[in-house]
């Protein structure tokens, strides 16, 4: 278990270094973000506990990732709001942001401010939910892999309060990473799905993939891309193991990571804007630095003020 452990922190960091060079404007960009958000998803269902009763699993989940939600979302805005005041730009309307945040939870509705990537955590906590119910209530496997597509299928021709959508659609990636987890992490019997990347990639190169708006440029290659293509880099974390104290800092922390990067990134390209100099790789390295402080600072003050939230 240390070992899974200890690849699954060195995985968590890839995808957080992923979602910084996605939202960073880099070159990787295309490829990037046909796969960042089911890396999360499938990574977010590797330790799902059925043995916990239905309210001890809302309730853990819901203070693990809702209330992070809400206390970000809310600081967001107002961050946003001073700084369009700061700046002499046009007011944010609150009441309909207000609604975005506690009512659609998307990122459509967040799109306007600092929270624009939380609408990850709703997405995920409904979806973590909604795969307890189906194990808890459906004992045969290929069932419940029928329901789980059922869902992911409805969840391009509804859009639902609380980011229930994005939770269904979500669920199939969060379904794959729990099945993986439990029967075939130390199997070599998926040691094909690299070559099926690929192919992927010569004929048809990197699939278009925003999950935040679920649009999909071919759902079928998306997905096997996809998996295909975070099954390859588990395979490469695990050759090349790494007990690394900072990389068991960094992929122990990846919430905190996940949403404070916007904020980073934000600092970093108006320095390398001021500095007329460098590209995304000082604008990579700035954000970075600020992460680490962060870091720092969460460790020395952990379970005080925000920090005890991520």
């Amino acid at each position: 278990m240390e070992n899974k452990l200890l690849w699954v922190d060195n995985f968590k960091n890839l995808g957080i270094l992923a979602v910084i060079l996605g939202h960073i404007a880099s070159p990787l960009g295309g490829f990037i973000f046909s796969f960042h958000m089911p890396l999360f998803f499938i990574v977010a269902g590797f330790f799902i506990k059925f043995d916990l009763t239905f309210k001890e699993f809302v309730s853990k989940d819901f203070k693990r990732l809702v209330i992070p939600y809400f206390i970000f979302s809310v600081v967001g805005l107002g961050l946003e709001i001073l700084k369009r005041y700061a700046l002499h730009r046009n007011t944010v309307n609150l009441l309909d942001e207000l609604q975005g945040v506690f009512i659609w939870m998307d990122m459509p509705s967040l799109i306007h401010t600092y929270a624009f990537v939380l609408w990850f955590l709703p997405a995920l906590f409904f979806a973590r939910v909604i795969l307890f119910i189906v194990k808890k209530n459906i004992q045969n496997i290929f069932i419940q892999f029928l329901v789980v597509f059922i869902l992911f299928s409805l969840s391009f021709f509804i859009n639902l309060p609380f980011g229930i959508d994005n939770a269904m659609n979500a669920l199939l990636f969060v379904f794959i990473g729990y099945i993986y987890f439990r029967s075939y992490a130390e199997s070599k019997i998926l040691y094909f799905l690299p070559f099926v990347a690929m192919v992927i990639w010569i004929f048809v190169g990197f699939p278009a993939l925003d999950m935040a708006s679920k649009t999909y440029s071919n759902i079928v290659i998306n997905i096997l891309f996809s998996i295909s293509i975070v099954y390859t880099f588990i395979i490469i974390l695990k050759k090349f193991n790494s007990d690394n104290k900072l990389l068991k800092i960094w992929g122990g922390n990846t919430m905190l990571l996940f949403i404070m990067h916007p904020y980073t990134n934000n600092i970093a390209h108006i320095v390398v804007e001021k500095l007329h100099f460098g590209d995304w790789y000082l604008k990579l390295f700035i954000s970075l630095i600020l992460l680490q402080v962060l870091l720092f600072l969460k460790l020395k003050f952990e379970n005080k003020g925000v920090f005890k939230y991520v």
